[in-house]
């Protein structure tokens, strides 16, 4: 971590043996970060491997130490959270990727103001997974997160992901390491029948968060108990 701190910049290349900058990322570096010849850059797969290169003022890189392997950490961490309105969901997943966690679900509750159909989804996921490819660059992450697509009721998700897995509810138990799915309602809080889908319940700090405050909270907690417990 401490050379990838180091680096002038971050990026993520489709070939790490030939890493090659995209065109967004290319602009960024030369326009906006105003790189020089000969500054470092690390860059990464995404997927655990990276490598510190050399950026020469063009969009292919100077490679110049070994590529470094990390690996994918046993534990997985999921956030699922019920879409809400405007740019909410934007942070949401710009900070959950910045904390780590590795699969980021977006739900349409019964309390959700939000409707989506098939075109809309796809538009959002498509922005989504740039969110987090931009929060990963920034975060100086060597894996992406993977942003699902928008599942339409919690009964779908449940039966997606089984029942270990726990709903934010202000009566709920302290999170214990067992857990590594939690579920976040929308304002207006998930219907009786919705929470029956999901017996196991977990407290967040604070009172009654909105639910992007609850959805990075979320995010915190199952980072932090991951690096506690290994």
């Amino acid at each position: 971590m401490i050379e990838r701190r180091r680096a002038a910049a971050h990026a993520f290349v489709i070939d790490i043996n030939a890493p090659f900058l995209n065109d967004d990322d290319f602009h960024h570096l030369a326009k906006v970060l105003r790189l020089r010849s000969g500054e470092s850059v690390s860059v990464s797969d995404g997927r655990g491997s990276w490598r510190i290169c050399q950026y020469e003022m063009t969009a292919a890189l100077s490679t110049d130490d070994s590529v470094v392997h990390s690996e994918t950490h046993p534990r997985s961490l999921t956030v699922a959270f019920s879409v809400t309105k405007n740019d909410k969901p934007d942070l949401v997943i710009q900070k959950l990727t910045e904390l780590g966690i590795d699969h980021i679900v977006p739900i349409i509750t019964e309390r959700s103001i939000v409707r989506w159909d098939s075109d809309k989804g796809a538009k959002n996921q498509a922005r989504w997974q740039k969110i987090a490819r931009e929060a990963a660059m920034q975060s100086r992450s060597v894996f992406l997160p993977t942003i699902h697509e928008v599942y339409p009721s919690i009964e779908k998700f449940v039966n997606s992901y089984g029942p270990n897995i726990a709903v934010a509810d202000p009566e709920g138990s302290a999170l214990t390491e067992d857990v590594s799915t939690l579920v976040i309602g929308p304002e207006g809080g998930f219907t009786h029948q919705e929470m029956d889908l999901m017996p196991n319940r977990v407290s967040l700090p604070g009172g009654i968060l909105r639910a992007e405050t609850a959805a990075v909270a979320a995010g915190v907690m199952l980072s932090h108990m991951r690096s506690q417990h290994g």
